[in-house]
């Protein structure tokens, strides 16, 4: 920080205090939205706590928000292993064959969000509880297609028609 510029900061929500910063870095918070206009903030050049709206220097800044024209904000990235872990559950829960990739994907993702302060977070839980999922019903298929074929031709035509049976028993019409 250049000790000739003033320096900043900032009561947020929580009523704690964040600063000292310089105004790059405030002005970087105000495109984070991370700054409101209605919070305090406090200045080395007056030595008092106003709103950021009633700030001249920040004024622009706040202006250039509405300006359709001004550069978008830009967050940090979406980790491309959480994206691919929610791919991959999708179709997991088609064929269960890419839901293991989707819960290694999800765990690894998970990893590298909190190393790198990337976002995705969501899709990496998705991916992994929908990648659970997505194996549990293929577990399920694989046990009834076990039975299925323990039963015979003449036991696959007895359950048939009792489940025939059921349904028209239950027929709501």
């Amino acid at each position: 920080m250049d000790p000739q510029q003033p320096s900043y900061r900032l009561r947020a929500g929580d009523n704690r205090e964040y600063g000292p910063v310089d105004f790059a870095a405030l002005e970087r918070w105000i495109r984070e939205a991370r700054v409101r206009p209605t919070m305090p903030v406090w200045s080395s050049a007056d030595n008092l706590w106003r709103t950021a709206r009633e700030r001249p220097e920040l004024a622009a800044v706040f202006a250039a928000l509405r300006d359709p024209n001004a550069p978008p904000v830009v967050g940090p990235p979406v980790n491309a292993m959480a994206i691919w872990s929610f791919v991959l559950c999708q179709l997991g829960l088609c064929c269960a064959l890419p839901a293991i990739p989707a819960i290694i994907c999800g765990f690894i993702s998970l990893s590298q969000i909190r190393q790198r302060g990337e976002r995705g977070r969501a899709l990496a839980v998705s991916g992994i509880i929908l990648g659970v999922c997505g194996l549990a019903l293929g577990a399920l298929v694989v046990v009834y297609m076990v039975v299925l074929a323990r039963l015979g031709p003449e036991g696959q035509q007895q359950l048939l028609e009792e489940m025939l049976k059921q349904m028209q028993q239950t027929r709501p019409w």
